[in-house]
């Protein structure tokens, strides 16, 4: 299935900020963690989530890195694992997690491809550290639903 155009527009826009050092001698694919099948979810569904991912990643042995995909301001960013692995164990980790598509880097190249439609893939670029920043992150996120409080 396709992934809609200006969906695949945003994911061509995306930028990524390493919560630790970031080792780019590999390659490997850059799978969010969060909002599967694109449904903006709540922070806490989101959170157990990540660390359900994390886990399974553990137990499975492959050695990921954490990093915040999302625009450029971060405004929206989703918790994302970079993980060494080919293009193969690429499209197996997005279809587990359920993610519409998921970035591949080889070579210092970013490539964006979807999930469950080899056909549909683009280059975002190919300098991968041109899309890497280094910024404060905002208070607020809208890669994050937010929960309305019971008392108003």
């Amino acid at each position: 299935m396709k992934i809609e155009p200006n969906l695949w527009q945003l994911y061509l826009q995306v930028y990524f900020q390493p919560l630790q050092p970031i080792r780019l001698d590999t390659r490997g694919a850059i799978l969010s963690l969060w909002n599967p099948h694109g449904k903006v979810l709540c922070k806490d569904k989101n959170q157990r989530l990540s660390r359900f991912w994390q886990g399974a990643l553990q137990r499975a042995n492959v050695p990921y890195q954490l990093l915040w995909g999302g625009d450029k301001q971060m405004q929206y960013r989703e918790l994302s694992a970079y993980i060494k692995c080919d293009l193969a164990s690429g499209f197996r980790w997005a279809a587990r997690l359920n993610q519409l598509g998921f970035y591949f880097v080889e070579d210092n190249q970013l490539h964006l491809y979807n999930s469950s439609d080899k056909a549909q893939s683009d280059m975002v670029t190919d300098k991968f550290v041109y899309r890497i920043i280094f910024a404060a992150l905002p208070k607020k996120n809208s890669g994050c639903l937010a929960v309305r409080s019971a008392v108003q």
